[in-house]
């Protein structure tokens, strides 16, 4: 990501960090929760995904300002109204592939068993094991709405904090200095953070939290 960035920066003066910052939270999440081990970064599939929340973001705010768009009936004859059940598909069909692609991972010899018995599950794998236990009052409707919800909060309410962080820091350059002091020590020799480094970081922490 960093890497990206300054490629970016070398060739303008200003760079739009919120996409970015979508398609890394949005790679962590399906990683994280959904067990899907590509690259989202690099996917135009979930590029197009991430374009088609942001429409929905804009057409629900132009939908809450036009008092005639709150009838469903004239709402579904206008230009936004097609474009936002074009796009509810578009997200649909994301989240029904991911779906597509864990349950045929789990179909494949041994998989299932050997899920089954971890520790911890992750989000969809708990769903799919509900789902197989219970399919009468667990339709695969019920499923996809779930992971929806989960898909679309989980990045995009991450995403938007991130990007806020990064913003009330540019604006206060004294304590983006200090944050960037108080890493630099942990991380002197390039390394990662680790979740050791997390209790060593008391300033970076309040200010994510103030932020």
């Amino acid at each position: 990501m960093l890497g990206k960035w300054e490629e970016l920066l070398s060739q303008n003066s200003s760079l739009e960090i919120s996409g970015q910052i979508s398609l890394m939270t949005l790679d962590t999440l399906m990683k994280c929760a959904f067990s899907y081990q590509g690259n989202q970064q690099a996917d135009r599939y979930s590029q197009s995904y991430l374009q088609a929340i942001r429409d929905l973001n804009n057409l629900v705010l132009s939908r809450i300002r036009n008092a005639f768009y709150q009838k469903d009936i004239i709402y579904r004859l206008t230009p936004e109204g097609r474009w936002n059940h074009r796009a509810c598909q578009l997200a649909h069909q994301h989240t029904d592939q991911v779906i597509k692609l864990r349950k045929a991972r789990l179909q494949e010899e041994g998989n299932l068993e050997k899920v089954r018995s971890k520790r911890h599950l992750d989000f969809l794998d708990i769903l799919l094991f509900a789902q197989m236990e219970n399919k009468s009052s667990f339709s695969d409707k019920d499923l996809r709405a779930e992971v929806d919800t989960f898909m679309f909060e989980g990045h995009d309410t991450t995403a938007s904090g991130i990007s806020w962080i990064l913003y009330a820091l540019a604006t206060h350059p004294e304590h983006q200095q200090k944050c960037r002091e108080e890493i630099q020590s942990l991380l002197g020799d390039g390394a990662s953070i680790t979740w050791g480094h997390l209790d060593q970081m008391p300033y970076t922490t309040m200010c994510i939290k103030e932020a």
